[in-house]
Formats: C-alpha cells, structure tokens, sequence
C-alpha cells in the first residue's frame, strides 16, 4: 500500500489555521470557486487546528475536531477516512500557510547580498513569531508523521522550506549573480538549520531580546558562509 492509500485517498486544499486568516480576501475569493465538499475538508482543517493549538495531537479527538469545525462527526469520517489521514492534511495546509506568511516579506530584487540575507532572515523571523502557535502545531504534527509512516510528508515539508529558502535568495541575487544554484542551496540549508534551532529554544524558553540576538549572531554567520561561498565559486 502506498502513503497516499495509507492517509486516504482524499487530499485536503489549503486552508488557514485561524479565522483571523480565514477571513482574508485573496482567500475567500478562492473559496467561492471551491465546491460545498472542498469547503467542508478546509472548514473541519481550521476546526483541527483549533482544537490542536488547545489540547496538542495526544489529547485532540475527532470528536473535539468536530465541534470545533461545526460540523456532525459523521461528515468529518466521510470527508477522512481516519485521524491519521485528518492531521496529514492539517500538516499539508499549515506548511502552505507558514510559507505563504514568509512570502509576504520577500526580499527585493537587486539588493546586494549582505542586505539580501538580512532582510531575509529578519523576514522569516518575523513570520514566525506572527504564528507561535502554528509552530508548536507543526512541531507535533511532524513528529506524529515520522512515527505514523509518513517519513514521505515530514520530507516534504522540509523540502517545502528549502525551496522557498533558495527561490528568495536566487531572486534576491538574479542581477548580480552573486550565488550559484548550488550555493543558494548550501545557504539555505545553513539558515534553516539555524532558524529551526532558535524557534525550538524559543519556544521551550521564551526569551524575545536572547532570540533578537541569536537571530543578529545568525545573520552574521549566515553573511561570513555566503562569502565562502562565493569564493568558492
């Protein structure tokens, strides 16, 4: 049996995790092109993520999903075919959102790539700490797939950060061509390993003026690899 057989054979649209994003414009223009199922599926993935940012993966029942999507736990069992296949799709939707927050501060084209990496990571940065939460969401749901089976959805995701990592610095960088692909790439695993690691510490010890410094320390790291890099090219 394949991973997509495994969670279902149905795949859940982007939804946001929150009413406050469920009411943005760009996405209520979408929904109105969405079928009343397709409107169904993203309405029980918001009522999912409520529940999980109240009570984590272990205690959030499709029951309490349910209740918070407004919908009969019968129509949420026809929509998926198990909780397991529900928080696949949950985790699919929340990385879509979380990218699609880090797009919002795209870097502009033309910057020098000192300024390119600054303005980047303080970009990422900023995202993140919009959506605590959703991170800590995230974190349990990527450990729930890597012990489910579905090494193949935590890979992804991954994949999903590193693709738009190197998309921002490679567009950042177009004119001067400053950063080969393979550099971009190096740099984008360098800044996401380090991003990762000051979000964990943050989370379990929250501490906003450690992690502003941690995050300065990063970006001159981050500036002193880009030069190797470029070296080496």
């Amino acid at each position: 049996m394949d991973h997509h057989n495994r969670y279902g054979a149905r795949r859940a649209m982007a939804a946001p995790g929150f009413d406050k994003l469920a009411n943005d414009g760009k996405q209520g223009r979408m929904r109105k092109t969405l079928t009343k199922s397709d409107q169904t599926r993203a309405q029980i993935i918001e009522g999912a993520l409520r529940a999980l940012s109240q009570t984590g993966v272990i205690g959030t029942t499709t029951r309490k999903i349910a209740a918070e999507a407004g919908v009969q736990l019968a129509t949420l069992h026809y929509q998926f075919d198990s909780k397991s296949a529900l928080l696949v799709a949950v985790l699919e939707s929340l990385v879509n959102d979380i990218t699609a927050r880090i797009r919002q501060h795209r870097v502009a084209e033309g910057d020098n790539l000192d300024e390119s990496i600054e303005r980047f990571i303080h970009g990422v940065w900023r995202s993140i700490t919009e959506t605590k939460e959703l991170q800590i969401v995230q974190y349990e749901l990527t450990l729930y797939a890597l012990r489910e089976g579905a090494e193949w959805l935590a890979e992804r995701q991954y994949e999903s950060y590193l693709r738009l990592y190197r998309e921002e610095l490679a567009n950042a960088t177009l004119e001067s061509g400053s950063l080969s692909p393979a550099a971009c790439d190096s740099l984008a695993r360098f800044i996401l390993a380090g991003v990762d690691g000051l979000i964990l510490q943050e989370l379990a010890k929250p501490n906003r003026a450690r992690s502003k410094r941690g995050i300065e320390v990063l970006i001159i790291a981050t500036k002193t690899y880009a030069r190797q890099l470029t070296s080496q090219d």
